[in-house]
């Protein structure tokens, strides 16, 4: 398999490139604006592009990853799709619900694959914490989230709303998904509020989606504080914590917390990959030409992310 990259992204270059050949891919293209030159693993040929735009006419590749500054993501995933390609990008995949809609209905006619790399959910940890919830007959009720952080450097692109900067596009998705994955359903009411602005984009939001049942959301994102990346989760009976939880390192034993009647027990889950399991997911979707389930996942995310920018103003 011959994979087209566009944008020379530091997630790419540490977490996705090194494990392009355990997951089929023998040929890269990688295309970016910067001139980025990256070493690939052995035995991976690799041809570099300055121009994107170049690369997606001229490359024989099978699919495009689009790693880009969040800004050229949907012209470029629509050029990849409109080119017949199946296509993954990193969150958030679209700026707008019209844009992720259009590509969703191009990826639906050409039976393609159109993928959001949000990554978090796909390390065991994940699978374990809901299977915590099963052993006890009972399932997630409220979930606390925090991912937050210091300041990035004020030449970063997320500084510049012409790029897609600001705190709700960039840590946005990690506020609509946990939703999603533990209790499978859109929220009924999204309510956000901006508490940190920069000189040009917001820099913190805090959130609360309520979803059918009576159970929520509530989370605390942004880039101006000291360094927090967690999950709670609780239900009768049972709350569930999990540390890095957003951006677990591959190569960690992680521990899940239970805390129950009869006291706290933690799990250690062994160290895996997140980025290799998604990619070895969207790739076994591409060779099933099977894309339905990715697109469902893309659009509902688009579409709470949506609300949670039209509640923050």
């Amino acid at each position: 398999m011959r994979l087209l990259v566009c944008g020379g992204s530091d997630i790419f270059a540490r977490r996705v490139l090194p494990g392009l050949p355990g997951l089929g891919v023998t040929a890269l293209d990688v295309a970016s604006r910067s001139g980025r030159r990256m070493e690939g693993p052995p035995g991976l040929l690799l041809r570099f592009w300055d121009d994107p735009e170049a690369a997606l006419a001229a490359s024989d590749a099978d699919a495009v990853y689009v790693t880009t500054e969040n800004s050229r993501h949907a012209t470029l995933a629509l050029a990849a799709l409109a080119s017949g390609r199946h296509v993954i990008v990193d969150k958030p995949a679209f700026l707008d619900l019209a844009s992720a809609e259009r590509a969703c209905d191009l990826a639906a006619k050409k039976n393609r694959v159109l993928a959001e790399a949000t990554v978090w959910a796909e390390h065991p940890r994940v699978a374990g914490l809901i299977q915590a919830f099963a052993d006890r007959d009972t399932a997630p009720a409220r979930i606390v989230a925090t991912f937050s952080f210091p300041p990035l450097p004020p030449e970063n692109f997320r500084h510049r709303p012409e790029l897609g900067g600001g705190a709700l596009f960039d840590l946005g998705p990690y506020a609509v998904s946990p939703g999603r994955v533990l209790f499978d359903t859109e929220p009924e009411e999204v309510v956000c509020r901006i508490t940190s602005r920069g000189p040009a984009v917001e820099t913190a939001f805090t959130c609360l989606l309520v979803y059918p049942g009576g159970r929520s959301l509530a989370g605390t994102f942004g880039f101006d504080t000291g360094y927090v990346n967690r999950l709670d989760v609780l239900g009768p009976g049972l709350a569930a914590s999990m540390d890095r939880a957003f951006t677990p390192p591959p190569g960690a034993a992680l521990p899940l917390s239970c805390n129950t009647p009869r006291g706290v027990r933690c799990v250690d889950f062994e160290p895996a990959d997140a980025f290799a399991r998604f990619f070895a997911r969207a790739f076994a979707a591409m060779e099933r030409g099977d894309g339905d389930a990715f697109i469902a996942t893309l659009l509902a995310d688009a579409r709470t992310l949506a609300r949670l920018r039209s509640s923050a103003g």
